[in-house]
């Protein structure tokens, strides 16, 4: 048995666990179920971390419970809200059984609510002293957030699809530190998980594509090249991998991870010009013995950052800061295909944050070739 499968064991009969972002901020959390939330539980999360009481809670949940985003919501160290990683909710209250709903009993009845078996909406009223958080579908392989791994290690351990977390903060209401969560960890016998094991556990027990079919395929810029369709199942898209060579190597190979962008890959536009990312890629791929361009579809038409927001242009930024977050589906492509060592074909300095965990290395980063727009016509 891993040593996450026992750290999940155990947590199945303590309920409480620290949860450590030990890939991307470093930050810790207590998480616990919130089914069947009790008020000495909650007592002692709310005295021992002093943060916000945050449910993370899966789209289906938060449809059952008719919940709306939260509007207007900033990015505060105290609340670890950062625009477009936490998609937050207007925070709620348990209708009935409850006073002032800031006691533990309180809280705990509607943290009981938030994970029961039967979601209701009119067992819940706005605004309230618990935040909802959503998740997205695929959890923490899709996107490797303190949200989504505090969801995975509740459900991981058998309760339902709801997760209390809850910061650990010290007396200046600072992130504790990891050493010092361990420690506390150590000393009340509490489990500890970390994002980058449950990525590696949960790669053991559900994969999260499907390879479908291959065929050779014909480019100006690259030559010919074998084109291999993957279907996600969890979005139900297909993705394809442009591979150039014998990927059985010993060498690193170069790879380009480009997310689909219906409008400005067909038609051209400089915001964002992703056309010519694909035609250099291709470019670079043909002055190279092997290497990927992997493909990554988005589903919809719609979730092109065209029609995604007013302002593509300002937006672009965050978008891609976020996504860089949301590589579970094209590393586990990557690993399908047998690579073990990339260089990442990236027009800016990228920090592919847990991609170790998938037994995948960047050794370096190279630009994208430039391309004309002639060229390309």
């Amino acid at each position: 048995m891993s040593v996450c499968a026992q750290q999940i064991e155990a947590f199945a009969s303590t309920r409480l666990c620290v949860l450590r972002d030990d890939i991307g901020d470093n930050r810790s959390v207590l998480v616990a179920p919130a089914q069947d939330s009790k008020p000495d539980e909650i007592n002692r999360i709310l005295s021992t971390t002093g943060g916000l009481t945050f449910v993370a809670i899966t789209p289906e949940r938060a449809a059952s419970f008719m919940l709306s985003p939260m509007c207007g919501v900033t990015s505060t160290k105290r609340q670890t809200l950062r625009p477009g990683v936490l998609a937050q909710y207007t925070s709620v209250e348990a209708r009935e059984g409850v006073s002032t709903g800031i006691s533990a009993a309180d809280r705990a009845t509607t943290i009981r609510i938030l994970g029961g078996a039967h979601p209701h909406p009119r067992s819940l009223v706005k605004p309230g002293h618990i935040f909802p958080v959503g998740t997205r579908q695929g959890g923490c392989l899709v996107k490797a957030e303190i949200p989504e791994a505090a969801l995975d290690a509740v459900t991981l351990a058998g309760f339902s699809d709801a997760a209390l977390f809850v910061d650990f903060l010290d007396s200046a209401g600072e992130f504790l530190s990891a050493t010092e969560a361990t420690r506390w960890a150590r000393e009340h016998k509490i489990p500890t998980i970390t994002i980058s094991e449950l990525i590696q556990h949960r790669l053991i027990l559900e994969p999260l594509v499907v390879r479908l079919s291959e065929a050779m395929l014909p480019t100006r810029e690259a030559g010919t090249v074998k084109a291999i369709a993957y279907r996600s199942t969890i979005h139900d898209v297909e993705h394809v991998a442009l591979v150039k060579g014998d990927l059985a190597t010993d060498k690193p190979v170069v790879v380009r991870v480009q997310v689909e962008n219906t409008v400005s890959d067909v038609f051209g536009g400089a915001s964002p010009a992703t056309r010519p990312q694909i035609t250099g890629s291709l470019r670079a791929l043909a002055e190279h013995a092997s290497g990927v361009l992997l493909y990554l579809r988005r589903g919809s038409l719609l979730e092109s950052p065209l029609f995604n927001d007013s302002t593509p242009a300002l937006h672009t930024s965050s978008r891609e800061a976020a996504g860089m977050r949301e590589y579970g589906v094209g590393a586990q492509i990557l690993r399908n295909l047998g690579i073990t060592q990339i260089e990442l074909l990236s027009s800016s300095q990228k920090n592919l944050i847990g991609l170790d965990s998938f037994g995948i290395s960047v050794v370096a980063q190279r630009p994208i070739p430039a391309t004309s727009t002639l060229s390309q016509e």
